[in-house]
């Protein structure tokens, strides 16, 4: 299994559960090989490479929707060379805001970004989190400050340190200011709630649809892989993802878990599709605020 991700994130991890668990209905080790960078394309262009019919993907639907509208020339063709094969899980993504600012919703964040433009810094997570935040800041007419760091952990050090005033990316990624009560959490912009955190609502539910964010990831096929194949995979996913041990430990790392179909994982892909035809037309994709 080839995972676009790097050792230690959260889509890693999820994937080596998925991994561990087919290999123990299979009574086959699946061997996992991490391949991150450049938005995910390298580990992609490695698995379409490999050419053959016993070689999985672990990625997220952005490496369809996404990497084509940044790079010019990838290394596989999105319609042809990844075949869906089961929704695996959406991580949880969080809209999170240092106590620095005294807000404890979205309407009140408006209000003091309004109040004070340019006065205040924000972060995210690579890609779709950044594209969202841009586009809910121009429709609202709102001047904030992107900072950007090499360090993946340092954006929550600063929002707990009040450096930077907003931050959207995983719970895995801001949880750690909150739980130090140096932050609070504003909304999840998944389409659902978090399965750990019940009673925080989603920005769609709290009248933002404008911030959902559909952190999808999956598992694709090559094209020589058999049709019967595939389906015995999805059918073996989708039973992993109705394991509620399994279920357990994938929410605990900061993801909602999906059915492990291949519809769900098709219509997940076609809808980010269109959610980043809109992004495109409010903001320039290749060079975010």
């Amino acid at each position: 299994m080839v995972v676009t991700f790097a050792p230690g994130s959260a889509n890693d991890a999820a994937a080596r559960i998925f991994a561990d668990a087919l290999g123990k209905k299979w009574g086959k080790p699946v061997v996992v090989e991490d391949r991150p960078g450049a938005e995910g394309t390298i580990g992609v262009g490695s698995f379409v490479a490999s050419q053959d019919d016993h070689t999985l993907l672990y990625t997220v639907a952005g490496s369809i929707t996404v990497a084509p509208m940044l790079i010019e020339k990838l290394p596989y063709d999105v319609n042809r060379d990844l075949v869906p094969i089961s929704a695996t899980t959406a991580i949880v993504l969080m809209l999170t805001v240092s106590n620095q600012l005294s807000v404890n919703s979205i309407p009140e964040l408006i209000e003091a970004l309004r109040a004070s433009p340019g006065k205040h810094a924000w972060n995210s997570g690579p890609t779709l989190p950044r594209y969202v935040f841009s586009a809910f800041l121009k429709q609202h007419d709102l001047k904030m400050n992107f900072v950007s760091y090499r360090d993946a952990s340092q954006p929550q050090a600063d929002l707990g340190e009040g450096r930077i005033q907003a931050l959207l990316t995983s719970l895995t990624a801001s949880s750690s200011p909150v739980q130090a009560g140096k932050a609070r959490f504003l909304a999840v912009v998944n389409p659902t709630r978090a399965a750990t955190l019940p009673d925080v609502k989603t920005a769609r539910e709290l009248g933002y649809p404008e911030l959902e964010i559909e952190g999808l990831a999956g598992i694709f096929g090559s094209r020589i892989m058999p049709e019967a194949v595939r389906n015995r995979i999805a059918a073996d996913v989708a039973a992993i993802c109705r394991d509620t041990d399994i279920r357990g430990k994938l929410e605990a790392g900061g993801h909602n878990v999906l059915s492990g179909t291949t519809e769900e994982l098709k219509a997940g892909i076609e809808r980010q599709r269109s959610a980043m035809s809109e992004l495109a037309k409010l903001i320039d994709i290749r060079n975010p605020q």
